[in-house]
């Protein structure tokens, strides 16, 4: 079964964030004292591959472009509210009046937004 768009997006965006955290030697130190095994930076770097592999080109170029802007290129939408930057969204917008998997972005901010119950 293939993974919505949406999904993966918030796939790599976890990964992305994980990558970047395993990168601050304070934040790994903490983590292995925890418990966790973080010798796996070749797994996450493939994970990463493996999703983009499956997004939509164009989707990827504007996640990575809303990356190099915001640590979270996704933001909730709750309320009719993005949780980005807190503005509200058109109330005839898709996100609002649809389901979950509809892919949208932020008015104001730009970020992709996805539907929060």
């Amino acid at each position: 079964m293939q993974e919505s768009q949406l999904r993966l997006l918030m796939f790599l965006q976890d990964l992305l964030m994980l990558q970047k955290e395993m990168q601050d030697f304070q934040v790994v130190e903490k983590y292995e004292e925890m418990g966790f095994a973080l010798d796996r930076k070749e797994k996450i770097e493939e994970s990463i591959r493996e999703v983009t592999e499956q997004l939509d080109p164009e989707l990827l170029r504007r996640f990575k472009m809303i990356a190099h802007k915001y640590d979270r290129p996704l933001a909730p939408v709750k309320n009719g509210i993005c949780y980005g930057c807190f503005v509200s969204t058109p109330t005839g917008s898709k996100i609002v009046t649809q389901a979950r998997d509809v892919i949208e972005f932020c008015n104001y901010c730009g970020r992709i937004l996805y539907r929060m119950s």
